[in-house]
């Protein structure tokens, strides 16, 4: 018995199931006595009610009669007949002389009271005669009220207390003594040793989980059995195996020399091989600089070309109105308005020059700008954010007609130290060319511009919903003097000095395909602060060597 009554306390799963059904229980028992214990409550409170009403129907007019003649005999007997109604604990009287009648002891507290005028009906008229207070005691509701819950809350523990001893008892019958014998049997489990099948106490039920179970863990029992014995049998074949391959290894070593001999031999041959090929990767590289070297050349002649021709053909038209001055000047009927109009044409043939020879000069201009050596200005630490949106005003001046939201995402508190003036130079000439030719066949013109610091290099990338770039441009925006917008104006410069300036700041700039608004999208990264810095002086350096 004592044995029975440890391993029934010491079952684990028995206890928590247990205490989960008491907690449970108890609570479901809380929650339905307090809702009992309510309705009662307001069951007693509406008999009290009740009283009230009668009172104020059947006796109100009767003690008013009784006061209005002064009855004191009647209005003792009315006051004693009231107070013995249940739950009333106190009644007085006052009439309008200050006369009080008092039946019962009044309580201050836990007690519903209420006050009825008293009024003598003579004829139509209704005279005011006093008033009656009644008072009802509900300590006698609150004591029926705390014996109830005890009584409920005591038989429902007794009750729950019983159930859980007697679940406790079914958990360990059932369930938690086969799970004992089960961990017993698996500690004592050696495949070495004799094959012993599990089998649970008095278990004649076939078809239950423990019979299940039994036969599962024996089956599974007896295949690692099987594959122990085949982990032996393959353990010796295993050192058989090792010793075939350690003459095997010595066959090996031989074969890898006679190997080396030819890798030596191959080597060689290809050496002379790569040194051919190095010869003709020089050829095509030369032959590329030339080519690239070509269209540059052409670029080059074709713009600067127009305005010298325009030049050329307004100093011509000029030559021969000075020739015509000359003849109106020393002609006898030379008229002021004829000198006027050659004058005119003259002046017109002047600013004709002057325009084209300003724009061959801004190519020019333009043209070392993407050749030019990095700019001699001093490394500066600034926030980069008021750095990109002072470059967009600036810019904007040009394209004040066009309507743009320009989106700033990155850290308002980022400060950088690099050049400013190529940063602006590469952010400039990306936008310019967004506002040029991205937002032609657009409603709503976006453009949004990150950047964000990693590892002390600055990424920058600015993207627009314009129409985008096409596969073939996307393969020449970078070389100079390529233009799909010719015949607009346009030059192929703006995007060159963007390259060139991000290769000057020790960076790169590219040019991505896909991007979020489904336009244009070009990414910007270079170093910042000393690396900058450190790698200029070693290129100054170089130079002075050379």
């Amino acid at each position: 018995m004592h044995t029975f009554t440890s391993r029934l306390i010491k079952s684990q799963i028995g206890r928590k199931l247990t205490i989960s059904i008491i907690l449970f229980s108890s609570l479901i028992t809380l929650i339905t006595t307090g809702f009992q214990l309510v309705n009662d409550y307001k069951g007693d409170v509406d008999r009290i009610t009740r009283q009230f009403t009668s009172i104020e129907k059947v006796n109100l007019d009767v003690l008013a009669a009784s006061i209005w003649v002064i009855d004191e005999r009647l209005i003792n007997t009315q006051l004693n007949g009231l107070i013995q109604l249940p739950d009333i604990t106190y009644i007085s009287i006052n009439d309008d002389s200050g006369q009080v009648w008092i039946s019962g002891t009044p309580t201050p507290e836990n007690t519903i009271e209420k006050t009825f005028e008293l009024f003598y009906s003579s004829g139509n008229d209704s005279i005011p005669v006093g008033t009656l207070l009644v008072q009802a005691d509900l300590k006698a509701v609150y004591d029926k009220l705390l014996d109830r819950a005890i009584i409920i809350l005591l038989s429902n523990a007794i009750k729950t207390f019983i159930v859980a001893g007697f679940i406790l008892f079914l958990v360990w019958f059932m369930v938690a003594r086969h799970l004992h014998q089960l961990s017993q049997y698996c500690k004592r489990l050696d495949l070495d040793s004799p094959f012993e099948p599990l089998k649970f106490d008095q278990n004649n039920k076939k078809g239950d989980e423990f019979h299940q179970v039994s036969l599962a863990i024996n089956t599974m029992q007896q295949q690692l059995r099987t594959s122990f014995s085949d982990i032996k049998k393959s353990k010796q074949e295993l050192q058989d195996a090792l010793t075939d391959r350690e003459r095997l290894l010595a066959l090996e070593t031989s074969y890898k020399e006679e190997l080396a001999r030819q890798v030596k031999e191959r080597t060689q041959e290809l050496e002379q091989s790569l040194l051919v090929l190095k010869r003709a990767q020089e050829v095509l590289v030369e032959q590329e600089k030339m080519a690239a070297l070509g269209g540059l050349v052409s670029g080059v002649a074709h713009e600067i070309n127009t305005p010298i021709g325009i030049c050329l053909t307004a100093a011509t038209s000029q030559l021969v109105h000075i020739e015509e001055l000359l003849l109106l000047i020393h002609g006898e009927t030379t008229t002021l308005e004829e000198i006027n109009a050659i004058l005119e044409e003259y002046q017109e043939s002047c600013e004709l020059i002057v325009s084209n020879i300003t724009k061959a000069s801004t190519l020019i201009q333009k043209f070392k700008t993407v050749a030019a050596q990095q700019s001699q200005e001093e490394l500066k630490t600034f926030n980069l954010k008021q750095a990109l949106i002072d470059s967009h005003e600036s810019m904007k001046i040009l394209f004040d007609k066009q309507q743009v939201e320009v989106q700033f995402d990155l850290a308002p508190e980022l400060e950088i130290t690099t050049n400013l003036s190529l940063l602006k130079q590469i952010t400039t000439n990306i936008l310019s060319n967004a506002y040029s030719h991205a937002f032609k066949k657009v409603d709503k013109s976006i453009i949004i511009i990150r950047a964000k610091l990693a590892d002390n290099i600055i990424n920058i990338s600015i993207q627009d919903n314009g129409s985008g770039i096409s596969t073939d441009a996307a393969t020449h925006i970078f070389e100079p003097f390529y233009t799909t917008s010719r015949n607009e104006g346009g030059t192929g410069l703006g995007l060159s000095a963007a390259y060139n300036a991000a290769i000057l700041l020790k960076g790169n700039i590219k040019f991505e395909a896909e991007c979020e608004l489904g336009g244009a999208c070009f990414l910007i990264s270079f170093p910042m602060g000393q690396n900058l810095k450190d790698d200029e002086q070693r290129g100054h350096t170089s130079e002075s060597v050379s």
